[in-house]
């Protein structure tokens, strides 16, 4: 909150009790959604205590109204923004994935609706490599440069829909909820190498060294696997009381984050992947997004809404709440772990686009870099 505006707009200058209140009613009434019962108080005695009061992040910049609004096509998908540098900022909106600059505060269209197959509804997005490439529940998938004004590119990978894609070093990974990961070569628009699971597949991770990967879906055990074995299993991760829809691997590759329905978020050692170093729970419910910042020192974890956990990755003991009023529709680090980009996506409560900057103390002979 910056000169007692927030995020959104919002003026609670001399209010903030009743926006306090307002947060704990928020969290008293917001929709528990269950894929497996379960006794959510069982996995909060097993979380860590975590000291929430410290800052990492600041709010720089924020851009509110329906320009900026990120759309939720699917209310357990929330991977929808993507961050290539500090001045590139990519999101899905209802005419197409938009880039945002927060430096010149400009909205970009670099993928428009009306280039898009007809009633595409995009369920998973990701950029790299100067490619947009989006997927959407029937299974079909879209890819277009980011540099001049080429073609959009479109094939079909089936009639299920696309749950997750995320680029590795071999292609894009794309997972669908039939419980099929493909390995999409982006210049022929085909699977290169596919693998079947026997439950619907949430998400994927692999490691930048491609040594192995995690698997994730409607399952209470997530997966190591081997992308050198055609995924094959290697390790179970046990712990989760729900499904799990997000998991992330640090860049040092000794750590595995998964987030699940059971409102917590596991950490697991790669090493000794039996138990997890780190159990972490919200306020609200599912953790719907996890990923580690480049440098290595931090993990977001993102709820439904209201909430954006930063932890420091040393211990995990240590936190910043990045609190706003709204749905998530998804939030990323920067690649060189400067800027903290959250976009809030909600019909009740403004929508908005927000930078966080890095704040360096002055003694950071202790700060992850």
């Amino acid at each position: 909150m910056a000169r007692g505006i927030d995020v959104q707009g919002y003026r609670w200058s001399g209010c903030e009790p009743q926006r306090r209140m307002y947060m704990e009613y928020r969290r008293e009434v917001y929709p528990q959604y269950q894929g497996v019962p379960h006794d959510v108080q069982k996995v909060r005695k097993q979380a860590r205590c975590v000291d929430n009061t410290h800052e990492y992040f600041r709010l720089r910049y924020s851009v509110t109204g329906d320009k900026s609004r990120c759309k939720v096509s699917h209310f357990q998908l929330r991977d929808l923004v993507w961050a290539t540098s500090s001045y590139d900022v990519f999101y899905w909106h209802a005419d197409g994935v938009q880039q945002w600059d927060p430096w010149r505060r400009r909205h970009t269209s670099v993928l428009a609706r009306s280039a898009l197959p007809d009633a595409f509804r995009l369920s998973a997005l990701c950029v790299d490599a100067g490619v947009v490439f989006a997927g959407d529940y029937q299974g079909r998938i879209c890819a277009k440069s980011l540099w001049g004004e080429g073609s959009v590119a479109e094939a079909r990978l089936g009639a299920d829909m696309v749950t997750h894609a995320t680029p590795t070093g071999r292609g894009i990974s794309v997972a669908r909820n039939s419980g099929r990961v493909d390995l999409v070569n982006v210049e022929r628009m085909e699977a290169a190498e596919s693998a079947l699971f026997e439950w619907p597949v949430n998400c994927t991770a692999e490691a930048a060294s491609g040594a192995f990967g995690c698997v994730v879906g409607d399952s209470l055990q997530a997966l190591v696997v081997d992308p050198r074995q055609g995924l094959a299993a290697v390790a179970p991760l046990q712990g989760h009381l729900d499904h799990a829809f997000t998991c992330a691997i640090s860049p040092d590759e000794r750590l595995v984050a998964t987030g699940s329905q059971d409102s917590s978020v596991r950490v697991y050692d790669v090493r000794w992947p039996r138990v997890p170093v780190a159990v972490l729970c919200g306020y609200l419910g599912a953790m719907r997004h996890v990923r580690f910042s480049s440098c290595g020192g931090f993990l977001l974890a993102a709820e439904p809404a209201d909430y954006v956990h930063v932890y420091e990755t040393g211990l995990f003991e240590r936190a910043q709440d990045v609190e706003f009023m709204g749905e998530v529709a998804g939030a990323a680090f920067s690649p060189d772990a400067n800027c903290l980009f959250v976009a809030i996506s909600d019909a009740v409560h403004e929508n908005a686009l927000a930078e966080y900057t890095r704040i360096v103390p002055a003694d950071d002979s202790t700060y992850w870099l």
